[in-house]
């Protein structure tokens, strides 16, 4: 049986902030509609609060997913076709897109939301003065607990 973990807490109204095994991701809006920015892409959700029903789709949708399909064909038809030819010396330099995507740009991307969403809404007072403060000492609550 897989193994899951998952944590989420809120940073401030409206703005939460998922762990999981798999990586990070920040969800942004209220019940019945919401952005949930991950490694993925960013997905909207719509729904009726309360009610069970909703709809999600991708706003923008990274590609790695697909791209890793296309390869693996890509690869498997070159094997059939390479077992009547002679064996070809393999390419030992790969390309910064082949290696995979690296996670800072989500993370810097992530961290300026953030930042515009703070400032934004600490400007129209939408935040209590001890914000940051509060969330330190629950981040420090919940290392404790975990162990840290």
């Amino acid at each position: 049986m897989p193994v899951r973990i998952r944590k989420s807490f809120n940073l401030f109204p409206g703005v939460k902030v998922n762990m999981s095994k798999g990586g990070m991701s920040i969800t942004v809006g209220r019940k019945g509609f919401h952005l949930n920015f991950s490694k993925r892409g960013v997905r909207q959700t719509v729904g009726l609060p309360g009610s069970g029903i909703s709809e999600s789709s991708y706003l923008f949708k990274n590609k790695d997913e697909e791209e890793k399909k296309e390869k693996e064909t890509e690869k498997a038809e070159r094997s059939s076709e390479a077992a009547d030819e002679k064996p070809k010396r393999q390419q030992t330099r790969r390309t910064a897109r082949e290696g995979g995507s690296s996670p800072w740009g989500f993370f810097a991307f992530v961290f300026i939301a953030l930042f515009f969403i703070y400032f934004g809404a600490n400007a129209f007072g939408l935040l209590p003065p001890n914000l940051i403060t509060n969330f330190l000492h629950t981040l420090a609550q919940w290392a404790q607990q975990v162990g840290l």
